[in-house]
């Protein structure tokens, strides 16, 4: 395997058996912001209050990036905040 690709795959989150799903999401919601890595489509649907297809919407559009690996459609969190908060509007 690419080296390239084992660090990427090695920043990916996975399950072992004796691991419950409340600890999963417990570890994931305690990762610092700051922390590079990738997260899933459910875990970016988790952290923005859209639906699934809205996300599908605006990746056609172009306003969130995505790396696509075969089928998988990986979003790297801090790009996504920043893609999202070029387009805010209004405040000051």
């Amino acid at each position: 395997m690419n080296g390239q690709w084992k660090d990427v795959l090695s920043t990916m989150p996975h399950t072992s058996a004796g691991v419950r799903d409340s600890d999963i999401r417990a570890e994931q919601n305690q990762t610092p912001a700051s922390e590079a890595g990738f997260i899933d489509q459910k875990q970016l649907l988790a952290k923005l209050p859209i639906s699934r297809g809205t996300l599908n919407n605006w990746k056609a559009k172009g306003v969130v990036p995505y790396i696509k690996i075969g089928r998988r459609c990986l979003y790297d969190w801090p790009s996504v905040q920043g893609a999202l908060l070029r387009r805010q509007r209004g405040g000051q």
